[in-house]
């Protein structure tokens, strides 16, 4: 029958510190001065041990995988002893632990949490059971980014405009967010994307809806009204406005302390693990909300970190007080750079008249916005221009690349961008003047840049999100199109 042993490693756990901190009890003195052997690690190692217990000590083997957020300091030694424990070890180090760094003691399953003994320049700690073990210290600020989201992926969408009955809507940029907007029936989505590392607060403009949609990512509280209203990190929300109630301006403030509160949260349940102390996936869906709250109400301008961790006791993150403890020299590094100042933002909505048909332009060298050497092998393979070229630079082939006086060629890589390449030995013979000079750059309504691609089944358009446009570009009305997408632009 299967039996459950966590009542008795969390209160064999929650005993460390306790031990550590002088709690009366019967110890016996072993030391021990073994020397290290081929792939052993340490000599020097004291063990403490309850009247009655039998302790033996022998180097070991440095372990096999590293321990998450932790690196190796000391000698290790594989322990066993027979009788009631806890065990007390020293572990010779070198110097105290540097700031940012909490000591512990790393065994072939868990992390031990342990203290610093300045007297005997050595960590200390209880052991419950026998087996190898080694110094080591904790990275508090790898601890944070663990705890702290990462980046979401900029959406291909971001920066593209959107029309639909005759109206454009465009959002400027703003750097926190990625904003997306697509159009149909007279309204417009506008959609917000949080790239930031803190939660902000939006503001729409007056008369604006409730947001239609809103995601949700891991580790974000729910429930609270408060911060349920909060745009966080990694989630979007979306706008669903009539064409009437724009222009406008969303604005957002960012709010720190939501994320400090979730953070140290996050951190604490992580050590709770590393500890041995519960095998849960993450915290509480409770923790996290009163987390987020606590850090809303106590954040202050000065150590927010350390006013936010002092009034997360009543939320009780994992670990209890042993976590506790150990973690609280740590809440700087953990959620450092969520306390700094995070710019406000503004995304303003703009509309504009679609226009009625596609520009085509003729493309003239202009100045150039880098440099390379290379040759130019063959006439242009997209363009019939009697100037154009198809050039090479190491690895890279540039096409079409435009001749101008001397031994160089301008090749546009974009609207705005081009390389000027020098070229040795001489160019091929050119097609007569008067070829047809098909597009080679199209500039789409949405905002895209798509360069022509030579294929043998007809020229394709490849572009700047990775999208390849193919079937043929359509001429026959004012508006082209290629893929069933507007061209506003075409670059011959």
């Amino acid at each position: 029958m299967a039996t459950n042993d966590r009542p008795a490693r969390l209160a064999l756990t929650a005993a460390v510190l306790v031990l550590l901190l002088g709690a009366a009890g019967v110890l016996v003195q072993q030391r021990f001065s073994a020397t290290a052997s081929p792939g052993g690690t340490v000599a020097g190692i004291e063990v403490d041990a309850p009247a009655g217990t039998r302790v033996s000590v022998r180097p070991a083997p440095e372990p096999a995988v590293a321990a998450p957020a932790t690196r190796r300091v000391g000698g290790g030694a594989d322990l066993a002893f027979d009788g009631a424990g806890p065990v007390r070890v020293r572990i010779p180090v070198p110097a105290p632990p540097p700031a940012g760094f909490g000591p512990v003691v790393i065994d072939r399953r868990t992390l031990v949490p342990a203290v610093y003994d300045a007297a005997s320049r050595s960590i200390v700690a209880d052991l419950v059971r026998p087996g190898a073990f080694w110094g080591g210290l904790l990275d508090f600020a790898a601890l944070g980014r663990e705890a702290v989201p990462d980046f979401a992926p900029r959406p291909g969408c971001a920066g593209r405009s959107a029309g639909s009955d005759g109206v454009v809507v465009a959002l400027g940029s703003a750097p926190p967010l990625s904003p997306c907007v697509t159009a149909g029936g007279g309204r417009a989505s506008v959609t917000l994307t949080s790239n930031a590392r803190v939660p902000y607060r939006l503001t729409p403009p007056p008369g604006w809806p409730e947001p239609t949609a809103r995601t949700v990512t891991a580790g974000q509280p729910s429930g609270r009204p408060r911060q349920r209203d909060l745009l966080w990190p990694g989630a979007a929300v979306t706008y669903d406005v009539p064409f009437g109630r724009l222009p406008g301006t969303v604005r957002g403030q960012a709010e720190p302390g939501p994320a400090i509160g979730t953070a140290l949260a996050a951190a604490a349940h992580r050590l709770a693990v590393l500890f041995g102390m519960t095998d849960a996936a993450g915290p509480a869906p409770e923790v996290l909300a009163c987390a987020a709250d606590a850090g809303a109400e106590h954040v202050t301008a000065d150590r927010p970190e350390a006013a936010v961790w002092a009034a997360l006791g009543s939320c009780h993150p994992a670990g209890g007080d042993v976590v506790r403890r150990f973690l609280e020299p740590g809440v700087g590094p953990v959620t450092a750079g969520l306390a700094a100042a995070q710019p406000d933002f503004t995304v303003p909505v703009t509309t504009s008249r679609a226009q009625r048909f596609t520009q085509t332009v003729e493309y003239r060298p202009r100045a150039t916005t880098a440099r390379a050497t290379g040759a130019c092998a063959s006439v242009s393979a997209v363009s019939g221009r009697h100037d154009a070229y198809r050039c090479t630079s190491g690895g890279t082939t540039y096409d079409p690349c435009f001749a101008v006086p001397g031994p160089r060629v301008v090749c546009p890589v974009s609207a705005v961008k081009a390389v000027a390449l020098t070229y040795s030995g001489a160019l091929p013979t050119p097609p007569d003047p008067g070829g047809t000079a098909d597009p080679f750059l199209l500039a789409l309504a949405n905002g895209a840049q798509c360069a022509a691609v030579p294929d043998d089944s007809g020229t394709r358009f490849a572009c700047a999100d990775g999208t390849v446009l193919s079937g043929g570009l359509d001429t026959s009305g004012p508006l082209w199109t290629i893929a069933g997408l507007t061209v506003a632009k075409a670059y011959t």
